[in-house]
C-alpha cells in the first residue's frame, strides 16, 4: 500500500555528505578538518571559518558514490500469498546491493568586508534529488546506507570574526516535509450464481476504483548550524598555526505525514430472495514516516595550518540514540452499517525491537604542499599538494529483537588525495584555480547476525537457520575545479 501511496514522489532527506564527506580536498583528507579553513565546502562542517576568504571562489566537482555488501541468504516469507509461511512458499531472495549515489558538488563562497564571509553549497544527486523508502523491519537491510545517501544537501551560512583570531558562524540546511491526503472509492458489485460459475470469483461482476483526491504538499524547513573558530596565533604569538574549531547542527529528518479515506461499496444483487443489498465500509488510515533521520552532532577539532604542512584531528559526537527508523506506523478505523466497531479497530503490525546508542568518531589527516614551479606561461607557476587521511566510524547499532534483521558495522576510512594549482592560463579569472581529485575507501567490519528463533517459518528468518553475514565497503573518487576571482 505504501508503495503505491509514495510511488509518485521523487522525494527523501538522507546523509550523502555525513557518509561520502563534500569538496574533493577535504576528502581527500580523510572527510575531516572542523578547524582548516577551505573555502564554500566549510558550511558543512564549520561556517565560522567562511570568514577566511579572501576572493570570490567558485567550486564544481562530481563524485562517484558506491557500496557493495555481502549477499543476503535466502529468508522464509509468504511468496505464494496464501496468508501462511510453510514449505509451500519459495524462499525470498532478497539483494543487498544499492544504488550508487553520484552526485554534482556545487560551492560558493565570498568574503564581505574584511571580517565576514558568505556560502551557498549544495550536493546534487545524478539519478535522484529526493527518495522516501521505507522498509520491513524483519527483512535483512543494511538500514544506515539504503536509503541515506540518496538525497539533496542544500545549505548557506556565514562566519564572521567577532576579534582577532575568533570567529562565530551559522548555516542552515534546507530540509522538506511531505503531507499527503487521498480520499477514494472501491466498488465492488456481485450478482447471484448463474450457469457455469465454479467459485466466488465468479460472482464478482465488476470492481471500480475512483480517486477523488491526491493532494502532496512539499514544505520548507530548516536544520541550524551553529559553530566556532579560533586561530589561536593571533592571539598566543608562539602558538602562530594552531586552529581549533568546534560545530553544533541539531536534529532533524523528513517527516511524511499520509492521511487515507477509503469508503468500499459492496453491491449485491439477484442473491436468490434477498433483496439487492448495498454494504458500505469507511476506513480512516492515518501513517507516520519518518525517513532520513539526521542526528543531533558536535564536532570539535584541532589543526596545524604551516605552510607547506596542514594537519588536523577531530572528534565527532552523535547522537544516533534518538532515531526514528524509516519503518512505516500506522492506526486507522473501519466502520460499516453491519457491525458496531471499536475505534483504533486497524492496528500497526510493524513493530520493531532496536537498541541504538550515541557514537564519537574519529578522524584524523593532512596536507602537504610543494614548492612553487615557475613557468613561462600566462599560467605563471604550478603548485602540487598530497593528502591523506583517515578515521573510525563506530556503529550506532547496540542490539535488536529476534524479529528484526538490521544490520550495520563499524568503518574504517582510507582517504588520499592530489591538488594542482595554477593562474588561470585565460585570464579570466584573477585568482587562482585549483584541480583536485580524491578516492576514499570505507571498510566495513565483517560478522555475522544470528536472527533466527524457536518459531519455524518465522518471516524474515533464513532458510535452514543460516546466519546474515555483515561486512563490505563503500567507496568514493571524484575531481573538483575551483576557481577564485
Amino acid at each position: 500500500m505504501i508503495s503505491v501511496l509514495l510511488g509518485g514522489i521523487a522525494a527523501a532527506l538522507a546523509g550523502p555528505v555525513e557518509i561520502y564527506g563534500f569538496d574533493a580536498r577535504t576528502m581527500g583528507r580523510g572527510g575531516g578538518g572542523v578547524a582548516l579553513a577551505d573555502g564554500p565546502g566549510d558550511l558543512f562542517r564549520n561556517p565560522a571559518l567562511l570568514q577566511q576568504m579572501e576572493l570570490f571562489e567558485a567550486q564544481l566537482g562530481y563524485t562517484l558514490a558506491r557500496s557493495s555488501f555481502a549477499p543476503f541468504p535466502d529468508v522464509y516469507w509468504d511468496t505464494n500469498q496464501d496468508g501462511i509461511v510453510d514449505d509451500t512458499d519459495t524462499p525470498l531472495q532478497l539483494s543487498s546491493a544499492v544504488d550508487p549515489a553520484d552526485a554534482l558538488t556545487i560551492g560558493l563562497g565570498r568574503p564581505v568586508g574584511d571580517r565576514f564571509g558568505l556560502a551557498l553549497a549544495a550536493y546534487v544527486p545524478k539519478d535522484r534529488l529526493l527518495r522516501i523508502d521505507t522498509f520491513d523491519s524483519s527483512l535483512p537491510n543494511w538500514f544506515m546506507y539504503a536509503n541515506r545517501p540518496h538525497r539533496y544537501e542544500l545549505m548557506v551560512g556565514f562566519g564572521w570574526e567577532q576579534f582577532p583570531g575568533v570567529s562565530v558562524g551559522g548555516a542552515v540546511e534546507m530540509v522538506t516535509r511531505v503531507r499527503m491526503r487521498i480520499t477514494l472509492t472501491l466498488d465492488v458489485g456481485v450478482t447471484g450464481a448463474g450457469e457455469g460459475d465454479e467459485d466466488l470469483g465468479d460472482l464478482v461482476e465488476q470492481v471500480g476504483l475512483d480517486v477523488h483526491q491526491l493532494e502532496v504538499d512539499l514544505v520548507p524547513a530548516f536544520a541550524p548550524v551553529a559553530s566556532l573558530a579560533w586561530d589561536v596565533g593571533e592571539l598566543i604569538e608562539p602558538l602562530d598555526g594552531l586552529h581549533l574549531g568546534v560545530s553544533y547542527r541539531g536534529r532533524t529528518g523528513l517527516p511524511v505525514d499520509v492521511s487515507v479515506d477509503l469508503q468500499g461499496n459492496i453491491n449485491a444483487e439477484e442473491l436468490g430472495e434477498l433483496e439487492p443489498l448495498v454494504v458500505v465500509l469507511l476506513s480512516s488510515i492515518q501513517m507516520d514516516i519518518f525517513d532520513h533521520y539526521v542526528p543531533d552532532r558536535l564536532l570539535m577539532g584541532a589543526a596545524w595550518d604551516q605552510d607547506p604542512v596542514r594537519l588536523y584531528v577531530d572528534l565527532e559526537r552523535t547522537w544516533w540514540n534518538l532515531m526514528r527508523l524509516n519503518v512505516v506506523q500506522s492506526e486507522g478505523t473501519l466502520d460499516t452499517q453491519l457491525l458496531s466497531l471499536p475505534d483504533n479497530t486497524i492496528a500497526d503490525r510493524n513493530p520493531y525491537s532496536l537498541e541504538l546508542s550515541a557514537t564519537t568518531s574519529l578522524r584524523a589527516g593532512g596536507e602537504f604542499a610543494f614548492a612553487e614551479i615557475p613557468l613561462s606561461t600566462k599560467a605563471e607557476y604550478l603548485r602540487f599538494r598530497v593528502r591523506g587521511g583517515g578515521g573510525i566510524v563506530p556503529s550506532p547499532l547496540v542490539s535488536q529483537g529476534g524479529k528484526t534483521a538490521l544490520i550495520d558495522a563499524d568503518r574504517m576510512v582510507l582517504s588520499a588525495g592530489f591538488g594542482a594549482e595554477h593562474r588561470d592560463p585565460f585570464e579570466f579569472v584573477g585568482g587562482p584555480v585549483n584541480w583536485d581529485i580524491h578516492a576514499t575507501m570505507q571498510l566495513l567490519a565483517s560478522g555475522q547476525l544470528n536472527v533466527g528463533d524457536a518459531t519455524p517459518y518465522r518471516p524474515g528468518a533464513p532458510v535452514d537457520g543460516a546466519s546474515i553475514p555483515v561486512g563490505g565497503k563503500l567507496w568514493s573518487a571524484g575531481a573538483q575545479c575551483s576557481l577564485a576571482f
